[in-house]
């Protein structure tokens, strides 16, 4: 009778445990807020609705934050020609992020690659 209690106390506790361990592995709001971010971003770069010309070659790399009212402000700004580097930043700045949940005071980085066809 012992043993059977402790057998049952043992199994609960490792399916308690076994059942714990996939909440912890789930992604935080900021994770999910940066991809939905880093998705518009690329969204707005390689898929322009003003049918400006996109840049044939060159990489450029933004780092950068979200303001409280939903503006980009670009940190840093690194690319191989100016002319990728202004097409980029000019197509950042005008991508609204007021409808993200957790993009404040954080860091973002992304990384564009231009090439020709």
């Amino acid at each position: 009778m012992k043993t059977i209690n402790v057998t049952r106390i043992i199994v609960i506790t490792l399916l308690v445990g076994f059942i714990s361990t996939f909440s912890s592995y789930a992604e935080s709001p900021a994770a999910i807020s940066a991809k939905n971010i880093r998705q518009k971003f690329i969204q707005a770069v390689q898929n322009p609705e003003d049918l400006t010309t996109i840049p044939t070659s060159g990489e450029v790399e933004v780092l950068f934050t979200v303001r409280d009212d939903g503006t980009i402000d670009i940190k840093k700004l690194k690319g191989t020609n100016d002319e990728a580097a202004n097409y980029v930043k000019e197509k950042i700045i005008k991508v609204p992020c007021k409808d993200f949940v957790y993009p404040y005071n954080q860091y973002y980085k992304v990384k564009f690659s231009f090439q020709q066809d």
